[in-house]
């Protein structure tokens, strides 16, 4: 890979902030050009899909051509949106622990409306409480200093407003992409927490039958972050697919 020619563009998950890729663009930033892409933040009395639509398009002007696109939890939603709108862009879709549709229905695993309604109040009621479990989450005898040094990055930025955390919610609810993203034709990578509650694992073989690959990874005694808590091997299996998948 020639440094600096490749663009790597984040984008987080649901009550997050940049500072969450801290670690991990420590790690690759000898690789590439990163940048990071904020959640969306509209004005919720508008359309839904409207504000959605509006999102995307203003965000496709920040990315770059010859771009790796991450996405994490709800991120990996935004991204594969973005995929399907610039593929002329994007050489990589990456998801982290996401699902092209969250919400659990039949024959379909994903999280029931009182779980997504109970992680709503959660992050509008106690913001801080629910950080710093969640990232607590992630922690191993290999990254406890790490995660103290991520909890105090994460919460240095101010919170999301509660417009904000209502839209993106919604997103969980409304978006399901298990039809379109049969459309894409870039190589896609998907990673996965073996211990994940959140999007399960199952989903990742479900993926498999649906795309017709095995583009699926599953990191051992991981939760919903590992790029957190597993960094090594994260890193390890994305930059072994770039050397296979993209640069042959």
């Amino acid at each position: 890979m020639n440094k600096k020619k490749i663009n790597l563009v984040l984008i987080y998950g649901l009550g997050f902030n940049k500072k969450i890729w801290f670690f991990l663009k420590k790690k690759l930033k000898k690789y590439f050009n990163i940048h990071t892409i904020n959640l969306p933040n509209p004005n919720i009395k508008n359309n839904f899909y409207i504000e959605l639509n509006n999102y995307i398009h203003k965000k496709i002007s920040q990315i770059p051509y010859n771009s790796i696109l991450i996405g994490w939890s709800l991120g990996g939603i935004l991204s594969t949106l973005l995929t399907i709108k610039i593929p002329e862009k994007i050489i990589l879709l990456v998801t982290i622990s996401s699902s092209p549709c969250f919400l659990k229905k039949k024959f379909w695993p994903g999280m029931k409306f009182t779980q997504i309604k109970k992680l709503k109040t959660e992050l509008i009621y106690n913001y801080k409480k629910s950080i710093k479990n969640f990232i607590n989450l992630q922690k191993n005898k290999a990254n406890k200093k790490n995660i103290q040094q991520l909890k105090k990055k994460v919460l240095s930025i101010t919170k999301p407003n509660i417009s904000s955390i209502k839209f993106n919610i919604k997103i969980l609810k409304k978006i399901d992409l298990r039809n379109v993203i049969q459309k894409i034709k870039i190589p896609t990578l998907r990673i996965y927490g073996e211990l994940d509650s959140i999007v399960p694992i199952k989903i990742s073989y479900l993926l498999n039958n649906l795309l017709h690959d095995n583009n699926s990874y599953i990191i051992k005694k991981s939760n919903h972050a590992p790029f957190i808590s597993h960094l090594n091997d994260f890193c390890n299996i994305f930059l072994k697919f770039i050397q296979e998948k993209i640069y042959i």
